[in-house]
């Protein structure tokens, strides 16, 4: 019998203890969210994405279409990137007391050209945000505050402290899932789309993930002679091909080229040409023998 009421009280204290932990989840977790998203909502998203980038979308008519389009000015932060997209899928939203909550799955995109394509090169893909937003009289959405999932071992926790808990698993599975990752990306490229229709250029888009682009090092050069060569050259980055960049009087390409064999034996060039006349400003060469690199000087044209 004592075992028995033993038995019986654990349960009841189990029991007690769910329900305060089920009562503590609700505080923190408050599960009153929508998934019904008014527009208005969701075009308050899109700039609040662009806000915590601090950059500015541009709307233009091209041949009577709407576009917008993200031109970047920071090359630093968005490094060999000329435009961006985004990209939200907005799991739920929550509303109390003027302040709006929205539960979203968040991509940002920086796209430059690299071997005549436009290519995304840098940003954050399916990132779960949390985006804070009050609501005035008028039923304007004003942006207050941004907050990411952490990286690595807190990235789980994290997004359980930011999203209701149905949400946040969702959240968390989401990633990898090749429906979100397809749809985030056609949205990023919309406005990658739209940057080639201003320039009023054809360009495949594509993603360094779909593309083999190759290093020196893929060719068989050791490491030290390919990280000195691109400390001589940095702006040509690691990469063989083409990049090209926007500089104060005008586009450039940036190209390397390996010319040799498939043990770090040969010849690499670099060469810098206008991209309007294709007329070369500079060009460097090397010649590569295991460890070591020497300059090739160019010949003296004889007067």
């Amino acid at each position: 019998m004592l075992n028995n009421k033993k038995t019986a009280l654990g349960f009841i204290c189990a029991g007690i203890v769910a329900i305060i932990a089920g009562i503590i989840v609700g505080i923190t977790h408050p599960t009153d969210y929508s998934t019904q998203i008014p527009q208005a909502l969701d075009e308050a998203v899109v700039r609040s994405i662009f806000t915590y980038a601090n950059v500015s979308p541009t709307d233009t008519t091209i041949d009577g279409k709407d576009y917008r389009y993200v031109a970047v000015t920071d090359t630093e932060r968005f490094y060999n990137s000329e435009c961006l997209g985004e990209g939200h899928i907005i799991l739920g939203s929550r509303e109390k007391g003027g302040t709006v909550e929205v539960y979203a799955l968040c991509s940002l995109a920086g796209y430059g050209f690299r071997n005549g394509m436009l290519v995304d090169n840098s940003g954050s893909s399916c990132t779960p945000t949390l985006i804070t937003f009050e609501k005035n009289d008028s039923g304007a959405y004003n942006y207050k505050k941004t907050q990411e999932a952490e990286d690595g071992g807190h990235f789980a926790s994290s997004v359980r402290k930011m999203f209701p808990p149905a949400l946040a698993n969702k959240a968390i599975s989401a990633q990898g899932n090749e429906e979100y990752t397809a749809s985030l990306r056609e949205q990023c490229d919309r406005y990658a789309e739209a940057y080639l229709k201003v320039l009023g250029r054809d360009a495949e888009i594509s993603s360094y993930r779909e593309q083999n682009f190759l290093m020196l090092s893929d060719y068989g050069v050791f490491s030290d002679v390919e990280n000195a060569l691109c400390d001589l050259h940095p702006e040509y980055g690691f990469y063989l091909g083409s990049l090209e960049l926007l500089e104060a009087d005008g586009r450039y390409v940036y190209s390397v080229k390996w010319d040799g064999d498939d043990n770090g034996n040969g010849t690499v060039t670099y060469t810098k040409t206008r991209y309007d006349n294709d007329k070369a400003v500079e060009k460097f060469a090397y010649k590569v023998e295991g460890e070591r690199f020497t300059e090739i000087k160019p010949k003296k044209k004889k007067k």
